[in-house]
């Protein structure tokens, strides 16, 4: 496998830090709403895209807001591989280091969204680019696409696949260590209430305290829950797990509550859809407090797990790709989701890869190795010039 030269590196650079230096962040629907978040983003896309020469499409999901999904007129007979990446970011607010300089230490470079995950864009434009300029491109036909509202709950990723949008298979940029990675959770977020009634703090036996019963809930989230979530393992993912993460309750100091509000956070291995999930949790919640009218659940969200099996052609390949380039021998598994689970519950055999570590994405000195960075390219573009005139998706 050839490793980038000099003047290549610089290009990836010069590419991240030019995305990084594009402020892209994402807190709320409605601030990214209010802000177009991503649109300077979808903005230098387009033109980077339309110089690589590919034809760009936009698929407006929120106003100023669209997926972009480009591709080269003509290029490839055979099944559609995308590759992939989101153009949004967390917010910034208690950053250490400034998040648009991309300032370079250490051979480092920081600041917002280098490691999530414009690290990965840079990645992977870097080498289609090279694999494009050197007339080595496989046979499948090729599609890039980078998805906006990722952080907000791959809602980009959601609104391309409902619109239509099919591909056989893809890889999705995040943070892997530049390693394969073909199993995430799904996360199911539920907010509960628990009903109490009001009384004088000085007569607390004439009421019931919510925040009392919402202790109750955590003693069930943290044991019996846990124990009943804990039955079922993946290979390599482990177990499911579920956290209380905020409480909210009460009014005034000599007051008993009468309601209580909570935040639950649960990772689910893949194999059990969430309505079974959500239902074994009422019926047992119900029994552990007595009385299914001593609560109520006012929301729950959740999004498709990923489980793509490492025997299909494209983690098959990409392994031995990086079995060369790090070693790796065998694909991984990871708590966090992307937008892989909705590609994949749309039936495209998605895995993700990409430069930097999960640990420092969302961080106050937010950063990514460049050597990951060039690491990732050189797998990428290894990928599809090995491949050329060939199908990587096919068997």
């Amino acid at each position: 496998m050839r490793q980038l030269s000099r003047e290549e590196q610089q290009r990836a650079c010069r590419l991240l830090a030019d995305l990084v230096r594009i402020p892209s962040v994402v807190s709320t629907p409605e601030q990214a709403n209010r802000d177009r978040a991503e649109e300077r983003m979808a903005e230098y896309l387009t033109d980077h895209l339309s110089r690589m020469g590919m034809q760009v499409e936009r698929q407006e999901v929120f106003p100023g807001r669209p997926n972009l999904i480009a591709y080269w007129p003509g290029q490839g007979t055979g099944k559609r591989l995308v590759l992939s990446a989101h153009m949004d970011t967390v917010p910034t607010e208690g950053m250490t280091v400034d998040p648009f300089a991309a300032e370079i230490r250490g051979g480092r470079m920081y600041g917002r969204g280098t490691c999530d995950t414009k690290g990965s864009l840079a990645s992977l434009l870097t080498a289609l680019a090279l694999a494009h300029e050197a007339g080595r491109l496989p046979s499948d036909r090729l599609c890039f696409v980078a998805t906006v509202s990722e952080e907000t709950g791959c809602d980009g990723a959601t609104a391309l696949v409902r619109s239509g949008f099919t591909a056989d298979a893809a890889i999705v940029g995040e943070p892997t260590n530049c390693e394969v990675v073909t199993a995430h959770k799904s996360p199911l977020w539920l907010e509960i209430e628990t009903h109490g009634r009001s009384c004088h703090a000085s007569l607390p036996t004439q009421g019931t305290n919510a925040i009392e019963l919402m202790a109750r809930v955590v003693d069930f989230v943290g044991d019996p829950w846990k124990r009943h979530i804990g039955r079922r393992s993946h290979p390599l993912l482990g177990t499911s797990t579920c956290v209380v993460t905020t409480i909210n309750g009460g009014s005034k100091i000599n007051v008993i509550p009468s309601s209580c509000r909570a935040q639950i956070d649960g990772r689910f291995i893949p194999g059990e859809p969430a309505d079974r999930i959500v239902a074994d949790f009422t019926r047992m919640l119900s029994d552990y407090l007595g009385g299914r009218e001593k609560f109520s659940i006012l929301s729950r969200r959740t999004h498709p797990p990923l489980d793509c099996p490492a025997d299909k052609p494209l983690p098959r390949k990409l392994l031995t790709v990086c079995r060369e380039a790090n070693g790796q021998s065998a694909p991984r598994g990871v708590n966090y989701f992307a937008d892989t689970g909705p590609f994949s519950e749309a039936g495209i055999a998605s895995l993700l890869f990409g430069p930097g570590d999960i640990a420092q994405a969302h961080t106050a000195d937010e950063s990514v190795e460049l050597a990951q960075v060039y690491q990732a390219t050189e797998i990428i573009l290894a990928l599809l010039t090995s491949h050329a005139g060939r199908s990587i998706i096919d068997e």
